[in-house]
């Protein structure tokens, strides 16, 4: 597949000082710090989703899958698929983004951290979107990442 991914684009930013924009990020972000605890990283059993009801719809949820190298989506948010277009559920993030896609979340991965990227969206032809991404490690083990959840806004750019 072509890579018509959104890295590397002149107008989408990787950001590992988290300097968020959005407040729904913001309330995920402190959610999943509250959650590690004495130096590990918390697992996906942590999360309840009623304590983010109000970022629910923006949730995604990819697992790691050690034989492909790559990040496959077990759970997509509706407001994602509403801006996106289309439901990516099961598919892999290298399939839908490419290198540079897989590359930002084995980041995460290695790297233990989460990280944000905002910009305009460079796919679907709708490039008068505008985003911003936050993406968080879990390890089931407190240690070894194997689950990126995170969550997506959207929003149209201004024109003025």
């Amino acid at each position: 597949m072509d890579d018509d991914g959104y890295i590397p684009h002149e107008d989408v930013v990787l950001d590992t000082e988290l300097r968020l924009d959005s407040p729904r990020l913001v309330a995920l972000r402190g959610l999943w710090l509250s959650k590690c605890r004495d130096g590990c990283l918390p697992a996906r059993r942590d999360f309840d989703p009623v304590e983010m009801k109000d970022v629910l719809g923006a949730i995604f949820l990819t697992e790691y899958v050690p034989e492909q190298d790559d990040f496959r989506y077990t759970l997509i948010g509706t407001e994602i698929v509403k801006w996106v277009g289309a439901d990516n559920t099961g598919c892999f993030v290298g399939e839908l983004f490419g290198e540079h896609g897989r590359s930002l979340y084995s980041l995460v991965r290695t790297g233990k951290n989460p990280v944000r990227l905002y910009g305009s969206m460079h796919w679907r032809d709708k490039r008068h979107v505008r985003f911003e991404l936050l993406a968080l490690p879990l390890a089931d083990d407190g240690e070894s990442v194997d689950r990126i959840i995170g969550a997506t806004i959207y929003w149209l750019e201004s024109f003025t």
